[in-house]
């Protein structure tokens, strides 16, 4: 579910040369495109990217994607304690 505060990078569609300042740079989710508005529609989402600059891009619009979500979320799992009880 897109929302704003969501860190993004280009997508499978990117076709934006280095508006995001080349591949790998992270922005975030400023605005959500909603039906009727001429500057961002539905199916579409502004990004200010780190680096300073702002746009909007297809989250599905034309069926296309620009972005990816950014999963910076560490992987496996930690358990911190385990305890295990053995019945007969």
């Amino acid at each position: 579910m897109l929302e704003v505060g969501l860190r993004v990078v280009r997508g499978p569609d990117w076709s934006w040369r280095y508006q995001d300042d080349g591949e790998g740079h992270v922005g975030t989710v400023v605005e959500i495109g909603r039906a009727g508005s001429v500057t961002s529609p539905d199916k579409t989402v502004v990004v200010q990217w780190d680096t300073g600059r702002r746009t909007n891009y297809r989250v599905g619009y034309q069926n296309a994607y620009d972005l990816r979500v950014w999963d910076n979320a560490p992987a496996g799992i930690a358990m911190l304690s385990l305890e295990f009880t053995v019945s007969k």
